[in-house]
C-alpha cells in the first residue's frame, strides 16, 4: 500500500514543501490492506534532541508516544500495548488508528480489527461519539483522515458541522458544546477541520487564530485557559495547528517571546518536559507532544493513502425485487465497482451519481431508487459501516447488492442433499442474517419450477421430486433479500466427463430398467491460449449407445472461469439440456469466451460432466 507521512525518516524521500489541508488524502476511496511505502511531506526542522526521543522509547508506550516517535523520525514502533486492544468509545479508536498508521501498520486489518469501523459505529445523531463532547468528533475526523477517509464520507460530513455549529463567539472551541473555549480544544479543532476541508483562509479558522492570539501569554507560552499558566502541553498543540496552517510559530511573538520559545524552556536534562515552569518532574504526555510540536508536524502524524492494486476477481450477486439480475465472477478493486465491472459480463444497466456525499448508485438494470427503497450491499454478508466506493475487497469477498429499505436482512438456502432419486425426500433450510447470527426463517418460500414450499419455525420445507433432471433451488419471502440457488440432481443417471483446460495470457496480470449408455468421442477439451476478450469453440460428439434415448445435461465445476462463462450450443451451460434418440449422435459446441476485464492469468482447469438420464 503507499503510505504518506508528514514527517522525516531515513530512507524517505523527501518532497520539496509542505503538504497543503488535503495532502496525503485518497479521496473517495479508503484501504484496508496492502504494502507500504512511506514518504514525507515536508522536511522537519530537526528540533527533536536524541535525549527526547531515547526518553520516548525508554518510556511506557502508549498511542501519544507512538506518534511522539513517529515524527521525531523513528520507525520499527513497538505497538505491544496494543495486542489486547478493545475500544469502549470513538476517542479510544481515534487514538489508536493514529497510533497504528503513525507506526506504518493498516487500520483495517490490525491485529485482526477493522479500527475504522470500529470509529465509524460511533456514528450517530448527526455527529461522532457522545453527544456532550467535541473532543471524540475532533479525534474522529483527524483520525478518519490518517486513515485515508474521504471528506465526502458521512461520518466526517456530519462531524465538521457539528463543531461548526458548536464555536464559541469568541472564535474558540471547549470540550463540549456549552463549554468555554480552551487553547487544547481550538487548536485541535483546527487541524481537525483542515482534514474534513475547511480552508485555512475561512472564517471560522481565522476567528480560532484570532482567540489563540489573544490567549498567548506574555511568557509566549499558552495555557488551558485565556489567563491560566503556560503549560508544555498546550504550546505543543498551538504549535502543531500552526505548523499544519503553515505559520511559523516563532513568529508568534508576545512581549518578544514565541510559543517554541517557552516549550524549549521546559526542557529537562533527560530529554523531557515537564508540564509548567513550576514543577520539576518529567511528563511523559507532555513530551509526547511535545516532540510532535517541535518536529514541525501535526496531527494526524501520518496518512494513511489507497493503493494503486491490481484487481482482483470477486463473487458478485445482484438481486432485484423480482428476480436475480446477476450472479458472476467479477473484477474489481471495491464493492461499487464490482457493479460497473459486472455489467459487461451480466449485461446489465446501472447509474451512479456523484452526490456531495460521495458516489451514490441509483440505479441497476433499469430499477431506481426511489423514497425510502434503494440499492444496499453486503460483503460476506456483513452490512458494511462505510460507502461502496469506501470498500476495498480482499481475498475471497463475495459481494451481494439487493434492492429494499435500510434494515432489509439477507438470506441463504441449503440442502441437506444435491443429488437424490426420485421421491426422495430433500431438505431445504433457510435462514436470515442478523449481523451477528443465522437464525431460521420461518414460511419463506421455497421455489422449484413452479412448486412452491413454505419453511416451519425451524426454517425448513420438506419436499420430493418424481421426474429426474437438474434443479435450480431458491428461497423468497417479503422484506428479505432472495437467497442464493442452489442445484439439485434428481434421478440415477450416468455421467460423461470431459476435463476442461485452457492457458489465459493476460498481459495485466437411467430410467425404466433399459440399458442406458451415451459415449463421448473425446476426454478433454484444450482452449489454447486466450487473453481477455477472446473466445475459443471445441466440438464434442456424444452417441447414444444405448435402449433408451437419453436426456442430456451437462454440468462445469473447476476453475471459476468456466463455471461462469462456459456455453454449450450457444446457451448457458446451466440453462442448456437436449434429448439424443437412441441410436443417434449429437454435436455439441461447446464454447469458453475470457471476459474483457478479467484479471486471471495462467493454466485453468476444469470439467465438463454430462449427466444423462433415460426417456
Amino acid at each position: 500500500m503507499k503510505f504518506k507521512k508528514n514527517i522525516p525518516a531515513k530512507g524517505w524521500s523527501l518532497p520539496a514543501g509542505r503538504r497543503g489541508a488535503f495532502g496525503g488524502k485518497k479521496i473517495g476511496f479508503i484501504v484496508l490492506t496492502l504494502a507500504l511505502v512511506l514518504s514525507s511531506s515536508f522536511i522537519a526542522k530537526a528540533e527533536v534532541s536524541q535525549a527526547t526521543i531515547d526518553y520516548l522509547l525508554n518510556s511506557a508506550q502508549d498511542q501519544w508516544v507512538t506518534q511522539g516517535l513517529a515524527s521525531a523520525g523513528q520507525v520499527d514502533l513497538d505497538l505491544a500495548y496494543l495486542d489486547e486492544f478493545s475500544g469502549q468509545n470513538a476517542n479510544e479508536f481515534a487514538k489508536t488508528i493514529l497510533a497504528v498508521v503513525a507506526a506504518g501498520e493498516n487500520p483495517y486489518d490490525f491485529n485482526s480489527q477493522n479500527l475504522v469501523e470500529g470509529l465509524l459505529g460511533y456514528h450517530n445523531n448527526n455527529q461522532i461519539g457522545a453527544t456532550n463532547l467535541l473532543n471524540d468528533d475532533i479525534w474522529g475526523v483527524i483520525a478518519l483522515a490518517s486513515a485515508g477517509v474521504s471528506v465526502d464520507n458521512q461520518a466526517v460530513l456530519d462531524a465538521k458541522n457539528y463543531l461548526l455549529a458548536a464555536q464559541n463567539e469568541d472564535g474558540g472551541w471547549g470540550f463540549s458544546p456549552e463549554a468555554s473555549s480552551d487553547t487544547n480544544d481550538t487548536a485541535s479543532a483546527v487541524m481537525a477541520l483542515l482534514d474534513a476541508g475547511l480552508s485555512s483562509e475561512s472564517s471560522e479558522i481565522i476567528s480560532a487564530l484570532a482567540y489563540l492570539q489573544d490567549a498567548q501569554n506574555e511568557d509566549g507560552g499558552f495555557g488551558f485557559y485565556e489567563g491560566s499558566e503556560s503549560d508544555s502541553g498546550s504550546d505543543a498543540w498551538v504549535i502543531a495547528a500552526l505548523n499544519k496552517l503553515d505559520i511559523d510559530p516563532t513568529n508568534w511573538e508576545s512581549n518578544g517571546h514565541n510559543p517554541v520559545e517557552h516549550l524549549e524552556s521546559l526542557y529537562l536534562e533527560n530529554g523531557s518536559y515537564k508540564w509548567v515552569a513550576s514543577e520539576q518532574d518529567s511528563s511523559l504526555l507532555m513530551t509526547a507532544y511535545a516532540a510532535v510540536a517541535l518536529a514541525d508536524s501535526y496531527y494526524p502524524v501520518a496518512y494513511y493513502e489507497a493503493p494503486q492494486e491490481e484487481p482482483g476477481i470477486f463473487y458478485l450477486r445482484i438481486e432485484g425485487p423480482t428476480e436475480t439480475i446477476c450472479e458472476a465472477q467479477v473484477e474489481a478493486i471495491t464493492a461499487l465497482d464490482i457493479v460497473a465491472n459486472g455489467a459487461e459480463i451480466c449485461d446489465y444497466e446501472y447509474n451512479i451519481d456523484q452526490t456531495p456525499n460521495g458516489p451514490y448508485l441509483n440505479m441497476i438494470n433499469g430499477i431506481w431508487a426511489e423514497g425510502a427503497a434503494g440499492w444496499l450491499y453486503w460483503v460476506n454478508w456483513e452490512s458494511a459501516m462505510v460507502g461502496a466506493a469506501d470498500y476495498q475487497l480482499q481475498e475471497g469477498d463475495g459481494v451481494l447488492w439487493s434492492y429494499g429499505e435500510w434494515g432489509i436482512q439477507p438470506m441463504k438456502i441449503s440442502l441437506d442433499n444435491n443429488q437424490v432419486e426420485p421421491e426422495d425426500q430433500i431438505t431445504a433450510t433457510v435462514e436470515y442474517y442478523n449481523g451477528e447470527n443465522w437464525l431460521a426463517v420461518n414460511e419463506a418460500w421455497v421455489r422449484i419450477d413452479d412448486n412452491n414450499y413454505q419453511t416451519n419455525q425451524e426454517g425448513q420445507a420438506t419436499f420430493s421430486i418424481d421426474e429426474v433432471g437438474a434443479y435450480e433451488i431458491y428461497a423468497e419471502k417479503d422484506n428479505f433479500i432472495r437467497t442464493n440457488r442452489e442445484n439439485l440432481m434428481v434421478g440415477n443417471g450416468l455421467s460423461r466427463s470431459v476435463d476442461l483446460s485452457v492457458i489465459v495470457n493476460n498481459p495485466g496480470g437411467g430410467g425404466g430398467g433399459n440399458t442406458l449408455l451415451f459415449i463421448l468421442d473425446t476426454s478433454d477439451l484444450d482452449f489454447g491460449t486466450l487473453e481477455p476478450g477472446d473466445s475459443a469453440a471445441r466440438q464434442v460428439q456424444i452417441t447414444n449407445n444405448g435402449e433408451v434415448a437419453v436426456y442430456l445435461e451437462g454440468v462445469v465445476s473447476g476453475d471459476q472461469l468456466f463455471e461462469d462463462n462456459i456455453e454449450i450450443n450457444e446457451e448457458s451451460w446451466e440453462n442448456y439440456a437436449t434429448t439424443i434418440p437412441t441410436g443417434s449422435t449429437g454435436d455439441l459446441d461447446i464454447r469458453l469466451e475470457v471476459p474483457g476485464g478479467y484479471g486471471g492469468d495462467g493454466q485453468k482447469t476444469g470439467d465438463l460432466v454430462f449427466w444423462g438420464s433415460g426417456q
